[in-house]
């Protein structure tokens, strides 16, 4: 393990290999996890030691960790000065934001119970938000709760979801709800908004995201 570029093209290739495999799709985490290779090729030079930092990168990348609430440390700004621009989005006067999932036909081909299924946002003022799915047209402030110093809204979905779920969001009257920027990555897809579904059935977890537009009410 003398040759750094012979470190870098193994951990090119399990990194890779993972992303194949479907292990691990988010390329925006395995491109980190990648730069932490090339940066122990050239700091590692005995090959024990270079093994051990490639193991941990795979393990990294295959094994989900449970990250319990930073605190003061949280990367999002709560109550600080400017924090409302920062890291929100108002939805204007007059807009409408709408969402398309295409989650496919969960229910019905489903083993054994139906999945679970919320339609999940985080923001600031979403008590006077408006918000459609399914048919069904309703406020915030029903659905609303705090969330790491943030308003956290979770509508049940029921069994009824269709293979592609229309959610709109727009703000009452006399009310700005701003929607919290969403970290969420997917290939080379990033989606803007906390605005995602999240279905669980058992140990499974599955999440859809969607990408905003806006369009005048």
């Amino acid at each position: 393990m003398g040759h750094p570029w012979l470190q870098v093209g193994l951990g090119g290739a399990v990194l890779g290999g993972l992303y194949l495999l479907g292990v691990n799709r988010n390329l925006l985490y395995l491109s980190m996890l990648f730069s932490a290779a090339v940066v122990m090729s050239a700091l590692l030079r005995r090959w024990w030691a270079a093994m051990l930092g490639l193991v941990a990168c795979a393990y990294l990348a295959c094994v989900p960790a449970p990250v319990p609430d930073l605190g003061p440390l949280y990367p999002a700004p709560r109550d600080i000065p400017g924090a409302e621009r920062m890291w929100v989005r108002a939805i204007g006067k007059g807009e409408t934001w709408t969402y398309q999932f295409t989650v496919g036909d969960l229910v019905g081909h489903s083993e054994g119970a139906a999945p679970a299924g919320y339609l999940y946002i985080d923001g600031r003022n979403l008590s006077g938000l408006v918000i459609g799915v399914q048919g069904r047209t309703l406020v915030g402030a029903g659905f609303c709760s705090k969330k790491s110093g943030l308003d956290h809204v979770a509508i049940p979905l029921g069994n009824d979801t269709a293979n592609t779920l229309e959610v709109t969001l727009r703000g009452m009257p006399q009310s700005t709800p701003r929607i919290f920027h969403g970290p969420e990555v997917h290939g080379f897809d990033v989606y803007s908004d906390a605005v995602w579904l999240e279905f669980t059935r058992n140990e499974d977890r599955m999440i859809y995201h969607a990408k905003r537009a806006v369009a005048p009410r």
